[in-house]
């Protein structure tokens, strides 16, 4: 993104140092402002709030190209930038790797149990930062509790988790987040059925690319953001309410309004990622607004706010109509995997042999009633193999497919293959797989 491209999003103390930084860095502006909303924002979480108690945290997600993204790049200068005023915080309270709603809960909850009774008070302040949030996704949308918690934190309201030993309840859980990912990982691991849950529409995804190319050996430097540590200490001595001024109320109005209207027209697995976008302006207009020391958020903090978030949202339309147009190319029907599948086998499988090549794509019911409604595949009974009972094989429907499909060449593939099933006893393909092989 050129500098003039980031201006209007730019606002106070952080948006001036940002624009400071520029020159010097190869760093896409509004990605080390995306990181500093997220870092910042973390280190105020409970500490500052708006009036009606609600968290003002900004989770940000920066999606761009290895190496060409500049992700790693934007995080360490937003770092070096909040050296002087939040290194305290971020040292303390920084973790990474969390992949599971226990472990979520346990990292508040342990820093709740460290901080109550002392002078500062109950403290569950936590920030995940995540420089390789792939790895991470791929475990965490596996855990049934993960995102539920990750919701639930970012509204503020109480989170729990029961072992056998304890029971750990964070009544005041104060949750930042900050991770990296490509917009190839993106379209993988983040669905539209996933953000419809509600959790990938608290946050913020922001695309970017590296501004420029330096000579080698240039020296970044990081200005200091003027007045922010005065103002931690200022939120610190809190607790400190945020309300809108009369203007920025009416304005909100406005923009709440345009964009309810837009999201009328707009497809269903678009807006199921921004549905949130009224409150992501709220936030981010309050924390902008912290930096000034101020409790009243200003017409000018709500544009500003509003730029940075529509820019989200294109960014957001961006990855999913990218993913959407990857997937549209590739997707095979089951009756097309099925037929592949048996080319691959030289025109003749057995049922436990296309069970295993398509089981995690497939139920075993899913395939079976697709092949009764295939005219082109007949269905062997009795058939056996040596070692247990006889099991059920498929076949073409006449010699001349049987022997053409010897000669062609298999390529079966499928790009968006169902998450895989555990191989217990009340997993229905395992069932088919120990029926057919002679253990049930």
């Amino acid at each position: 993104m050129s500098l003039e491209t980031f201006k209007p999003m730019a606002y106070g103390p952080i948006g001036d140092a940002v624009i400071a930084a520029e020159p010097h860095t190869e760093a896409d502006p509004v990605g080390v402002y995306a990181a500093i909303l997220a870092l910042w924002s973390g280190a105020l979480n409970g500490l500052v709030r708006m009036s009606d108690d609600r968290p003002v945290v900004v989770w940000t997600v920066l999606a761009g190209e290895s190496a060409l993204g500049g992700k790693g790049t934007a995080l360490r200068v937003a770092r070096k930038m909040l050296e002087h005023s939040i290194s305290g915080f971020l040292e303390a309270r920084t973790e990474g790797g969390v992949s599971s709603g226990p472990a979520l809960t346990q990292k508040m909850w342990e820093k709740q149990e460290e901080t109550e009774g002392t002078e500062d008070g109950t403290d569950t302040r936590v920030i995940l930062i995540d420089q390789e949030w792939t790895e991470n996704l791929r475990k965490q949308n596996t855990c049934p509790t993960f995102a539920s918690r990750l919701r639930t934190s970012w509204d503020g309201d109480t989170i729990r988790h029961n072992t056998t030993r304890v029971s750990m309840v964070v009544y005041d859980p104060r949750l930042g987040f900050h991770a990296h990912i490509t917009p190839e990982n993106w379209g993988e691991y983040i669905k539209p059925r996933d953000a419809k849950g509600g959790s990938y529409n608290r946050l913020l995804p922001v695309l970017v690319e590296c501004s420029k190319v330096l000579p080698y050996g240039h020296k970044e430097v990081y200005p200091d953001i003027q007045g922010l540590t005065e103002a931690y200490d200022w939120a610190r001595r809190g607790p400190r309410l945020m309300s809108l001024s009369r203007e920025a109320a009416r304005r909100f109005d406005e923009l709440r309004a345009h964009f309810m209207n837009k999201m009328a027209d707009m497809p269903k697995h678009i807006t199921c990622y921004v549905e949130r976008t009224p409150e992501q302006i709220i936030r981010v207009a309050a924390v902008l607004t912290a930096t000034e020391r101020k409790t009243t958020i200003s017409r000018k903090a709500i544009d500003v706010a509003w730029a940075f978030v529509q820019y989200s949202m294109r960014s957001v339309e961006k990855l999913v109509r990218e993913d959407t147009k990857a997937s549209s190319k590739a997707v095979k029907t089951l009756p097309d995997l099925i037929r592949d599948n048996l080319r691959f086998f030289g025109g003749k499988v057995d049922h436990s042999s296309l069970i295993r090549r398509l089981g995690n794509r497939a139920k075993a019911d899913e395939i079976k009633t697709a092949i009764a409604g295939m005219s082109d595949i007949k269905v062997i009974t009795g058939v056996t193999s040596g070692r247990g009972r006889p099991g059920v094989e498929y076949r073409w429907a006449d010699k001349e497919d049987e022997t053409a499909a010897v000669q062609e060449e298999p390529a079966p593939v499928i790009p968006e293959p169902r998450p895989a099933q555990p191989a217990t006893l009340d997993n229905p393909n395992t069932q088919e797989l120990m029926l057919s092989e002679g253990w049930l």
